[in-house]
């Protein structure tokens, strides 16, 4: 079983960067009190003997990890999921349990693609617009507490990495 700390931060599920901010005692057990970096006024409680959410729980990744991936990721040819359940299913999966490489290859393969659309006079569609906000709001919070910069610097962050 995963043991954290007070104050740890920590990468919760969909949630992002948390803090570890209590680890109290309840009726039904020792709860992980955590509350996003980002969003503080959030309180999330982990119950600590739910090992499929503790699972979920990992540590931040290091810096030098998080440029690989980004050189990785900025290297990569995107994929487009064609089937827009299968799309939405696999984000889905990548937003909650994804590693930083794939974070960035969700955002920049929805990003491609809505450049694409609008460059055909069309629109993305507005699932596709929320997965797109979604994985960057994620990016941008991860990466943003790894490298010490503000949420609003990591995109000029990550192409200066290119």
């Amino acid at each position: 079983m995963l043991n954290f700390a007070l104050n740890d931060i920590v990468l919760y599920g969909s949630n992002g960067v948390c803090k570890v901010d209590a680890i109290e005692e309840r009726d039904m057990g020792t709860y992980y009190i955590l509350r996003p970096v980002h969003k503080s006024h959030t309180k999330l409680m982990v119950p600590a003997n739910n090992e499929r959410l503790l699972n979920r729980i990992r540590a931040i990744p290091s810096e030098a990890d998080a440029k690989q991936s980004i050189k990785a990721a900025l290297s990569a040819e995107p994929c487009w999921i064609s089937d827009a359940n299968a799309r939405k299913e696999r984000a889905k999966e990548i937003l909650e349990s994804g590693t930083e490489y794939e974070l960035l290859m969700l955002a920049r393969s929805f990003y491609l693609h809505k450049q694409k659309v609008l460059e055909a006079g069309k629109k993305a569609t507005s699932s596709d617009n929320g997965i797109l906000r979604s994985a960057q709001e994620r990016v941008r919070d991860e990466f943003s507490v790894v490298f010490g910069i503000e949420p609003e610097e990591v995109d000029e962050f990550i192409f200066a990495e290119a």
